[in-house]
């Protein structure tokens, strides 16, 4: 019975540890005129960079075809728009640096998140890590 006891205090003081020591999220709104749209799924706030989280936009800086390039044009296009139209842009901040050195942040307008907008549209897929899928056919 105390070996039980002291396993279950053990295990659920673990736990609140791992609670307590995890890094929190922060939440960020940033007005529309502080920010620019790098592509898709990418903003510059001062000297901060924003990789947006839960989709992938195709490329603008190094495309590997020109279909791709020309969707990636108009998904920074609307991603600007939808900032612009909201006045700004809400960013639920994860606390790890990607392999860029960017913040990674859910973006979110007028309380949508911005990468359901874009996947919705066409201009955007779902994306959660790993390879992505080309945009080139």
């Amino acid at each position: 019975m105390k070996r039980l006891l002291f396993l279950s205090a053990t295990l659920a003081s673990l736990f609140f540890v791992a609670v307590w020591i995890e890094p929190s999220k922060q939440t960020k709104t940033l007005s529309a005129s502080e920010v620019t749209a790098v592509d898709g799924d990418t903003l510059d706030h001062g000297e901060h960079r924003y990789r947006l989280v839960g989709f992938d936009a195709p490329e603008t800086y190094r495309p590997q075809c020109r279909a791709e390039k020309t969707l990636g044009l108009k998904a920074k296009a609307r991603l600007t728009e939808l900032i612009q139209s909201a006045d700004q842009i809400e960013l639920v901040i994860q606390p790890d640096l990607d392999v860029h050195d960017r913040f990674l942040a859910v973006g979110r307008v007028a309380g949508q998140e911005v990468g359901a907008i874009l996947i919705s549209e066409g201009l955007a897929r779902p994306y959660y890590g790993g390879k992505r899928r080309s945009w080139c056919g």
